[in-house]
């Protein structure tokens, strides 16, 4: 039979003795280990906003939360697609390190004076210390990251002729998809800037590219838009109706709407008349029915046809005055019929023709007057008229009579007389049509003698009375 050895009681008591004591340098040991944790580093089981630094010295958990910070991606979504990404730190954003380490110290300080046997998990949301470079940030976010897509500009509201419509249309605002760097930088400012305060350690971030980022059109359509259309359209189909009928006495001219058509101007948003084709046009017509200034041409009743050269009765058209009233009347868009506007009148005409049968003749050859109304003869008569001389003669041309006066005083201090007359018909340049009672006779030669006046035409005075009453101011007499 076997011997079977046991332990002693002495040998027992010794392993248990070097147990216990091993256990107590292990657990020695471990508060040693944890001391020391706990004072050198961040501490055990701790992270800053979801990022693990347990272990880890203030230097080096600072390092680890700058590059972790610096290596977050931005995406950049459009239409469901990433079109590229960029980093935190390509983007110019950084922390401050200094005050980063700072934050670290103070947390590792406070953690430092509460030792913990076990370990928990702690996560501390700290404010981390962001700083931004604009000028990275701004070259990061240039228009020209996002040039590999095909883009569009927006277009603006606008008015537009339609040639097929024949009318001004509206054109709305069409949204295109130039980035706009600014609302872009916005945009991702306001992204980041809440990243930073909810999460600034947290994984990728996607910012979606779409109108909130596009260039918008600087002009939509308003009511102001609709108001200058319907203006415009109304304007345009005004000119395309509208025409003006002159009238010269019995005789028309008429500026039809397919002339005035080809003088409408359409530019852009805007619709005008041809200014230069009104002018020419306006010029062309003066030329035609201006009547004083001109040589004119008399049919005498003797039956002969001649030239007056001192012209100074008749039509003369006011041109810039035409042109202003001309413009308005097509503006209006209705038919208009009036005459020209004159700078000045005669007493009337037909046409080209200003005396239209009424009218004062005076032959000085012949010494010889006669008085024409409506085309009818209402007198004739001889008569005296200026001596022949330079500062006597009486002038040839045409005028109208200035006005009428009855009685009245010629007087002369150059020849020295005072004398009243009944009938006092001026003309031009202080001769005049008058009753001469002191004559003994008219027409003949007499004239050539001392008994031509100075320059007025002398009268029988009944004559004088007859024509007196017969005509007005501004009544033609042509003197050849």
């Amino acid at each position: 039979m076997k011997k079977i050895s046991t332990v002693s009681r002495k040998t027992q008591k010794r392993i248990l003795i070097l147990c216990l004591a091993a256990v107590v340098l292990l657990g020695a040991g471990m508060l040693i280990y944890i001391k020391v944790v706990d004072t050198n580093t961040m501490g055990r089981g701790i992270s800053i906003c979801g990022l693990n630094v347990s272990r880890l010295t203030p230097e080096k958990a600072a390092q680890k939360i700058a590059d972790t910070f610096q290596d977050r991606t931005v995406r950049f979504i459009e239409d469901g697609k990433e079109v590229t990404r960029v980093t935190f730190g390509q983007l110019g954003y950084t922390l401050d390190s200094n005050a980063l380490l700072g934050q670290l110290e103070d947390l590792k300080a406070e953690r430092s004076q509460h030792t913990r046997l076990l370990s928990v998990k702690e996560d501390y949301p700290l404010e981390l210390p962001v700083q931004r470079n604009e000028e990275a940030e701004k070259a990061a976010l240039s228009a020209d990251r996002f040039a590999d897509k095909e883009r569009t500009s927006s277009t603006d509201a606008s008015i537009q002729y339609d040639k097929e419509q024949k009318k001004f249309t509206l054109i709305k605002a069409v949204q295109g998809n130039q980035i706009d760097e600014e609302k872009l930088l916005s945009k991702v400012r306001s992204a980041l800037d809440k990243e930073f305060k909810d999460s600034p350690l947290g994984g990728e971030v996607a910012v979606t590219l779409d109108e909130s980022v596009y260039q918008s059109p600087s002009s939509s359509v308003t009511d102001q838009m609709k108001h200058r259309l319907t203006s415009l359209n109304t304007l345009l189909k005004n000119y395309r109706n509208a025409s003006v009928t002159y009238t010269f006495g019995s005789e028309e001219k008429v500026l039809d709407p397919a002339t005035v058509r080809s003088w409408i101007k359409i530019e852009e948003a805007g619709v005008s008349i041809d200014e230069e084709a009104v002018r020419n046009y306006v010029s062309q017509l003066a030329a035609e029915y201006n009547t004083i200034y001109v040589p004119r041409s008399f049919h005498t009743t003797y039956g002969s046809d001649i030239t007056i050269d001192g012209n100074e009765y008749g039509f003369q058209i006011d041109q810039e005055g035409e042109v202003s009233q001309l413009l308005a009347d097509l503006k209006s868009g209705t038919p208009v019929r009036r005459e020209p506007v004159y700078s000045i009148r005669g007493m009337q005409r037909n046409g080209k023709d200003d005396l239209a049968g009424s009218y004062i003749e005076v032959s000085l050859n012949d010494q010889h007057l006669w008085l024409y109304k409506d085309g009818a003869l209402v007198t004739e008569t001889d008569i005296i008229s200026g001596r022949p001389g330079e500062e006597t003669e009486t002038y040839r041309g045409a005028w109208p009579i200035a006005y009428k006066a009855s009685p009245f005083t010629l007087s002369s201090d150059m020849y020295g007389y005072e004398i009243e007359v009944q009938y006092w018909m001026p003309f031009v340049y202080g001769q005049g049509l008058h009753d001469a009672s002191w004559q003994s006779s008219f027409g003949g030669n007499s004239y050539r003698t001392g008994a031509g006046s100075h320059g007025c035409i002398n009268l029988p005075t009944d004559q004088a009375a007859l024509i007196y009453n017969t005509i007005d101011g501004g009544y033609p007499i042509i003197i050849y």
